[in-house]
Formats: structure tokens, sequence, C-alpha cells
């Protein structure tokens, strides 16, 4: 079976060199570009993706949108879900991420942007939005690790994709880089002190080979042309 990852093309965020996480940016104009050309490269690989799954913010879901409408495949079930949010940055979110070298130091903000369990400092703000209204107050992030983003996606592997999966299904996943990087980290079983060394590139697409127990046989990288 296979297993495609998907980062979001480039956001407005990702342009004007911001934290983002649980923001709602929309795509640029090159955002929506590179989901096309992602979209494309799939459907060069014609997989038979059975299928989708991705988060409850707006330039993933334009992401999938794009992808599957080159893949002429925009009747696949899509499957929303928090818990393929991108990693909650707390007080960083909507703040410019040379602005925040500047405040707190270049190694404490990689820290936070890279390490494995550091979190950045917590957000004042609550998140009032009706797209999590059924969530309990508990639930909702201030701040989150990799950690914490990694521990919130393994139920949504467990209950929704790995199943999926060992019924010889092909599946599709578009998220965040840091989740992807989370998704990556479990699924490899990449080390905590190496994580860092991770990087989800926007829209190149990610295809894991996995057998029916959840094995990986393969993996490869799609990168557009530069």
């Amino acid at each position: 079976m296979k297993l495609v990852l998907v980062r979001h093309g480039q956001s407005e965020s990702n342009l004007k060199n911001l934290f983002t996480g649980w923001a709602d940016p929309r795509l640029t104009e090159c955002g929506i570009k590179q989901a096309r050309t992602a979209g494309q490269m799939l459907k060069q690989l014609d997989l038979d993706i059975k299928s989708v799954h991705t988060s409850l913010l707006t330039r993933t879901n334009e992401t999938t949108f794009y992808l599957l409408d080159e893949m002429e495949q925009l009747y696949l079930p899509v499957h929303q879900s928090w818990r393929l949010n991108g990693r909650h940055y707390g007080a960083l979110e909507g703040q410019n991420k040379d602005a925040m070298r500047e405040k707190y130091g270049e190694d404490l903000v990689q820290a936070w942007r890279r390490s494995f369990d550091v979190r950045p400092p917590v957000s004042e703000m609550p998140i009032i939005d009706r797209r999590y209204r059924l969530l309990d107050d508990h639930i909702l992030p201030q701040t989150e690790s990799l950690k914490d983003t990694r521990a919130r996606l393994i139920p949504y592997w467990t209950d929704h994709i790995a199943p999926e999966i060992k019924s010889g299904k092909n599946v599709l996943v578009v998220s965040h880089g840091n989740l992807l990087r989370a998704f990556t980290m479990f699924l490899e079983d990449i080390a905590p002190d190496k994580i860092n060394q991770t990087e989800i590139a926007t829209a190149e697409p990610i295809v894991y080979e996995i057998s029916q127990d959840l094995q990986i046989t393969d993996k490869t990288t799609y990168h557009r042309e530069k």
C-alpha cells in the first residue's frame, strides 16, 4: 500500500516569514501553483488513492482541492481533523521569525522550532473558532512541542489511517510541516535527538510503501524542479 504525505503549498504566513501554527492564512499564488504541481506529480504516479485526510485549516484544504483537481479525483472522500493541524506555536503565532530571533536569541528560537520537547511561550489568547466548538476547552492547546504534536497525531493514525492501510487502501495525508515532521518521526522511528535534521518542503509529495502489517518497505520524495 501507499501512504502519501504532502505539506500544504506556500501560505501567506510562509511568504511573510511568520510563525503560523493554528493561525489560518490562505495559500499564495505561488502556493496554489506548488499544490497543482504536486497534484500533477501524483497523477503521473497513477496512484489509486482511496482516502484523503487533512487538517481543519484553510491552507491544507485549499492544497487538497488543487491536488485532487490535478489528479482528476475530486470525488474522493476527504476527512478533516484538528489532530492533523499544525503544531501550535503559542505566543509566537503571527510573529516574525527574524524579530523573535532578535528578541530571544538564535539558539532559543531554534530550540522552539526544531527540538523535540521544548515548548514555545504559552499563548494568552484562547482559541475561539466555531470549527472547534465540539472540542472540550482543555483539549485546545496554548502551546505545543513536537512531542505534544506527535502525541495528538498517534490516536488519529491508530483509529483512522492505519486501519485503511491494513485493509489495502492507498491513503493521502495533506498537513503541515511540523505535523508531518512528527509523523515522519513516528513512521521511521527517528530518535528525538535526530529529528531536528528533518525538514518537510512545501508541496513535495513523500510516498511510503507500507505492508499490511504497517512496516515501511520504501520511501520516495518527489521534488519540484528548481
